[in-house]
């Protein structure tokens, strides 16, 4: 059993941003509940697997059952499930790239605000001299946003195109995710029995007989597979959803500051700030911010 938890915003982020997928899509698909969640109840399994992370990757991979008429509808399994897979690590690794562009591992559970923000303002505190030309336009349709605040050769480019191919991707992601699961349920019917069927299936397709074995247990790996990917596609649609929701949002958090991001990006430029990452230290509330780790191995006071 998962429990997730939802925290409140503090501060500048007193309307509930939107984590992308981070927060909500992170502990339900990413599992980022704590090491003791993934312990035993009554206390085994502590040592060995504390820290080991749990993998939420979607299976996808089928083993070749030698039965022409079941792998037909393995492969289309494996190719359906891998399309969800590439689906949920897309929105993941286009998120994380955006925030690692903005330093946002020291801040404390990072949001698309954050990384769009840390855009605005850095477009703004470059103005002066009117480049990046700053841009941003709110629509009624996902992706809800058009941000244009990035040129080649600029420090907010790489930012700018990491932010848009996520809008895109999640924008796209309900539809995409809603094809898999009818498609996939479609396959999961027709390889119920394939299990129980599989050595006179295999007869009946001319397996030799000292590979029947085999055409069985790779037939029962692949059922199981495919049972596991497509128990985990409703968590995945859930995910995506809530992450549309949060979304909107934000986009209503962003509607609300656009006229705070010049000012922020003025005193970004009377400071003189490197782009992103100083800005994000100076403009940003300090209880944002982990604590700097104390520096090892340092000689003891004699």
């Amino acid at each position: 059993v998962c429990v997730f938890f939802f925290q409140a915003e503090d501060g500048i982020r007193d309307a509930q941003e939107s984590r992308g997928l981070g927060d909500v899509y992170k502990r339900q698909i990413m599992g980022c509940g704590s090491s003791k969640e993934n312990n035993n109840k009554d206390g085994k399994g502590k040592g060995k697997g504390k820290d080991k992370k749990k993998d939420d990757s979607i299976p996808y991979e089928m083993k070749d059952c030698l039965i022409p008429e079941y792998m037909e509808v393995f492969s289309k399994g494996e190719e359906l499930l891998k399309n969800a897979e590439d689906l949920r690590a897309g929105l993941m690794d286009t998120r994380e790239k955006a925030f690692e562009l903005i330093e946002a591992q020291r801040l404390i559970d990072p949001t698309v605000y954050d990384a769009i923000k840390a855009l605005l303002v850095t477009a703004a505190a470059t103005n002066e001299g009117k480049f990046p030309t700053s841009s941003l336009e709110f629509q009624e349709e996902t992706p809800f946003l058009v941000i244009n605040c990035g040129e080649k050769a600029h420090e907010t480019y790489d930012l700018n195109e990491q932010i848009k191919t996520w809008l895109a991707t999640i924008s796209t992601a309900p539809q995409k995710i809603e094809e898999i699961i009818t498609q996939a349920q479609e396959l999961s019917e027709k390889a119920k029995e394939f299990p129980g069927k599989a050595s006179d299936a295999a007869k009946n397709a001319n397996v030799s007989t000292f590979k029947i074995p085999i055409a069985a247990s790779n037939t029962a790996v692949n059922a199981q597979t495919l049972a596991k990917g497509i128990a985990k596609l409703p968590v995945l649609k859930d995910a995506i959803k809530s992450g549309i929701e949060n979304l909107k949002i934000t986009v209503q958090k962003l509607k609300e500051d656009r006229s705070k991001f010049d000012e922020w990006g003025k005193q970004a430029y009377d400071k003189k700030l490197r782009l992103p990452k100083e800005i994000v230290t100076e403009i940003w509330p300090k209880d944002r911010f982990k604590p700097q780790e104390e520096k090892q191995n340092q000689p003891k006071a004699k």
